[in-house]
Parts: structure tokens; C-alpha cells; sequence
């Protein structure tokens, strides 16, 4: 058969997503947050669209209504508030020197009227909780705005400063080569929020094209700058260095900083023989260690906070019913603007605007439709979730039920694919606490008889609560633990119980056994 090019005509399916089905689908994998940022850049690009303020306006007018009612309720509440507005009033009404509505003439010589000592005499008449009843402390007057607050270097500081901030100023001041501090400079942007290098030295000199001991000899002049402890590589070294500078790193110290594990496995009597020293001098020792500060690069600016904003609210009604019900202050609310559409299509004559119009109003449509879609997705997936849960919303986590993606679908008629993205980045609110939907998948392990199922997330409850209430005197091993659960009827094995055990950062019970009874 000879190989020569053709034309044929093939007639075959494909499924094609178009770029607002991809849109559509991203955006149910979308948070809140995010949410919210992708809506205000389409209602920034899209003219016919705008944010639904009669929404928020129904909202803040049913807020007012149930202040009202509120306060018609507290007759005494309300007078005691309008005695206080009285007084409020009555203090802007005063003549004051520092007031607008005075007899002073418009070409007063201010600097010479109030001096600096009649000017302090002035401020200390003033009771102090009338000061601004706009909440700060500046008085607005027709003389002229006068700030009681001394705007000094240190008030002005936008927040607390940061570790490398601190570091990079003293490395301006450090006696040291030009190429030690680019180094020292480039360790600071390896160092970690507590204050350590988890770099590899040797990978470190490859890359500074020096020495490991070149490197070791930087790291120390690097590790005099404050706070002490930083620009450790491991947490003996971060107190080594403490020690150090307080000079109190002897041979003894330096066999206790070598052999920390040890420490940690409560293995006192072993460390105190390997110090050689007294009872009395290890538990100095121990004291002191506790004196120091391992991680001390927290000490200088904050963590990040996020408030976990849930997408869904579970409530329980009066009759013992769950109810499901979205956050709606999350959900951004958009409507086109069909007012501005009517106006601006009635002058619009030019092909290239018409198709313009049309392509935004297309768009307008397509997002409020997206969203409606989003929003009832995850009702609807949320609903199937409290279902499934529900007993474990009345009793516990121990009564977690083992559910998968391929549950909801089925159970809803979708893809598992939707469900997995509806479930991504959303939380949901329920009276035992806020968790985020993926919580609430978990795996199943069986029952010796085969008829039910266990949460595996419920195992590791059961498995944590029997380790906090193990007697001391008789530390439960692995084996103990699958003897225990088993005779529940949940088919476990014993590497499933030490999977789970270091999961839960629990100990073993050789450790665990040290730790309760700790003998020197």
C-alpha cells in the first residue's frame, strides 16, 4: 500500500468546553473570598453589571426594625440612651475658647491668644470622655483642628516589626567583610518565622561558591546578632548559642545539648550518667534549658490571621429537624443594570458598539445564572452531607459516618468531579463547630461481622481517648489498643493503629511510659 497524503471526511463526537463552561466550573471550586474578588473584576469590566444595593439596604432596614423593637421593649434603656445623646449635645453647644460659634473677631492673632500654658490649661478642663465623639481625640472647630495626641516616631510604626527587618538592620552596623554580609544576608531569606536555617550547610557553599568551613565560620559571626538563638540548624544549636552568651556552656551542658532526644524520651537517668553530674545539678540543668527560648524569631512581628468565613449554616429547629441554609452576607450579589442597558441601546448606531453590548449583556447574564447555579450546588450538596451526618451533628464525633465523593454524586445526580470542587475551599457551620467540608469525607474500616461501616476519623478518636485515660502504671501498647477496639466489633489491624497513633503525634508506649513516669 503506498503511503501518499489524502483528504478524508470523518464524522466522529467530542465534548468541547466553552470558556464559559470552564469559567463556570471554576468558580465552584472557588471560596468565598475569592469569589468575591472574581465578581468585582467582571462587575469592573462589564458596565451593564452592578452589585444588588437594595439587597444590603432590606438587610441593614430588617437590622434597624429589630433595634427598634428592641429598644421599645426597654423603655428605661431608651431613656437613660437619651439622656445621654442630651449631654452629648449639650457639650457641642457650649461656648467654648475652642468652639466656632464664639465672639472672637476672624482677624484674631491665635498664636498670641492662646499661649502654650493657657493653651494645656484649656485641654485639662475639658473632661476627657468628651473628647471627639467621633471616636479620636481631635476637637473640629471653626479656630482650626487641634490634635491632643503627640505624633511621636514610635506611634507612627504601621505595626510590629519584622524578624528580617530587625536582622538587616543590625547587619548594617556588623563587623564584617562585604562578602560575609551578602552571605548573612542571603541566609536571612533562607531562615524560617522562628528563626532557623533547614538548608543543607553543604548545599548552602555550593551555591555561595565557598568552603563548609567557610560557611560554619559565617554562621558564627551571623549568630551574634540578636535575638540569640537565631540562625540555628537545629534546636541544640539554638540553645547552644544561648548558653554561650551567658556563659554558661561547660563540658557538662555541652553533653546534654548533644543528646536532647533524649530529654524528650524522658530518658533522665541515662542523660544525667552520660553528664556526669549529681541528681541535684541535672535538675538545674532541666531548669535552666526551660529558661531559654527555642524558637526565638517569633518574638518580633504577628501571624496571619484569616477568619474562616462558613459558606453553609447548620441549625437545629425546634422539633429536632436539622435546617440547612446558605450565608448569604457571603455570597456576592450582582443584577444587570437594565435601565443603563435601555438608555445606552437606543443611542448605540455602529456595528462594533452593538456587538459590544451585546457581548456584555451575554456576560451580565451568564454570571447571574452562574452564580444562582453555585449557590444551589452547594445547597444541594450540603443538604446531602447533613443527612448522612446526622448523627453525628446529635452525638459526636465517634458517630462520624464513612462517606466518599461517589455517595453525594449518586445521591444528588452529579459528577464526582462537581462534587469534589463544590466541596474545595468551602466550610460549613454547625453547632459543634466550624469544619470545612473535605472533613466530613473520610475512609471506611469494617466491622468483624460485616454489617457496618467505621469513620476512620472516628477510630482516631476512640484511639486518642483510650490513650488519655491509660493508666499511667499500665501503658497500653499497639496490641492492647487493636484487643480493645476489636472486642467493639471494628476489624483494625495493628500497623492501622500505629498509622493512626503517629497521625494523632502520639508517642509510643515505650516513650509514653517514661514520660508518666518519669524517674531520675
Amino acid at each position: 500500500m503506498a503511503l501518499t497524503p489524502r483528504l478524508d471526511i470523518k464524522q466522529s463526537q467530542s465534548l468541547v468546553l466553552t470558556p464559559q463552561l470552564q469559567q463556570a466550573i471554576k468558580m465552584l471550586q472557588l471560596s468565598s473570598a475569592e469569589l468575591v474578588e472574581f465578581v468585582a473584576e467582571e462587575i469592573a469590566q462589564n458596565p451593564l453589571l452592578e452589585y444588588d444595593e437594595k439587597s444590603d439596604s432590606d438587610d441593614r432596614r430588617g437590622a434597624n426594625n429589630e433595634e427598634q423593637s428592641e429598644r421599645s421593649g426597654d423603655n428605661e434603656a431608651g431613656n437613660s440612651q437619651d439622656q445621654k445623646v442630651k449631654a452629648s449635645d449639650d457639650f457641642l453647644n457650649e461656648k467654648s475658647p475652642l468652639s466656632g460659634d464664639n465672639d472672637t473677631p476672624l482677624d484674631t492673632d491665635y498664636a498670641e491668644l492662646y499661649d502654650d500654658n493657657s493653651f494645656s490649661d484649656n485641654i485639662g478642663a475639658i473632661p476627657s470622655q468628651n473628647l471627639g465623639l467621633n471616636g479620636s481625640n481631635m476637637i473640629t472647630g471653626g479656630a482650626g483642628n487641634f490634635d491632643f495626641t503627640e505624633n511621636s516616631t514610635e506611634q507612627k510604626q504601621s505595626g510590629p516589626i519584622s524578624l528580617k527587618s530587625h536582622l538587616e538592620e543590625q547587619l548594617i552596623f556588623l563587623q564584617a567583610e562585604p562578602y560575609e554580609k551578602v552571605i548573612i544576608q542571603y541566609l536571612i531569606g533562607l531562615m524560617d518565622e522562628a528563626g532557623y536555617i533547614n538548608e543543607d550547610t553543604s548545599l548552602i557553599a555550593q551555591r555561595c561558591g565557598c568552603d563548609e568551613e567557610d560557611i560554619d565560620r559565617i554562621f558564627k559571626i551571623a549568630q551574634t546578632l540578636e535575638p540569640l538563638g537565631v540562625f540555628a540548624r537545629s534546636l541544640g544549636e539554638c540553645l547552644k548559642i544561648q548558653q554561650i552568651q551567658a556563659d554558661r556552656y561547660d563540658p557538662a551542658m555541652a553533653t546534654f545539648l548533644d543528646n536532647l532526644e533524649m530529654l524528650g524520651e524522658r530518658k533522665f537517668s541515662e542523660l544525667r550518667r552520660l553528664c556526669k553530674v549529681s541528681k541535684e545539678d541535672f535538675l538545674d540543668m532541666v531548669e535552666e534549658i526551660k529558661t531559654l527560648n527555642p524558637k526565638p524569631g517569633l518574638e518580633y512581628g504577628e501571624d496571619i490571621v484569616y477568619t474562616v468565613i462558613p459558606d453553609v449554616y447548620v441549625k437545629k429547629t425546634p422539633k429536632g429537624q436539622w435546617f440547612v441554609e446558605l450565608n448569604s452576607e457571603s455570597l456576592p450579589k450582582v443584577l444587570m443594570n437594565n435601565r443603563y442597558l435601555n438608555e445606552v441601546g437606543s443611542q448605540t448606531t455602529k456595528k462594533e458598539d452593538r456587538e459590544y453590548i451585546d457581548d456584555c449583556v451575554a456576560k451580565a447574564n451568564w454570571l447571574v445564572r452562574a452564580l444562582d447555579q453555585r449557590a444551589r450546588t452547594i445547597l444541594k450538596v450540603s443538604s446531602e452531607l447533613v443527612r448522612l451526618q446526622r448523627k453525628f451533628l446529635d452525638d459526636g464525633i465517634q458517630y462520624l459516618a464513612p462517606i466518599n465523593l461517589k455517595t453525594i454524586a449518586e445521591a444528588i445526580e452529579m459528577h464526582e468531579s462537581t462534587v469534589s470542587r463544590v466541596t474545595a475551599n468551602k466550610y460549613i457551620s454547625t453547632p459543634r463547630g466550624i469544619f470545612e467540608m473535605k472533613f466530613f469525607f473520610t475512609n471506611a474500616i469494617g466491622s468483624l461481622d460485616s454489617d457496618n461501616q467505621y469513620s476512620s476519623k472516628s477510630i482516631k478518636y476512640k484511639i486518642k481517648q483510650l490513650i488519655d485515660d491509660e493508666d499511667p502504671k499500665k501503658i497500653l501498647s499497639d496490641d492492647k489498643i487493636v484487643e480493645i477496639i476489636r472486642a467493639e466489633g471494628i476489624d483494625i489491624a495493628r500497623r492501622t493503629v500505629a498509622k493512626y497513633r503517629e497521625s494523632l503525634e502520639i508517642p509510643s508506649s515505650i516513650i509514653r511510659r517514661r514520660m508518666k513516669n518519669p524517674v531520675l
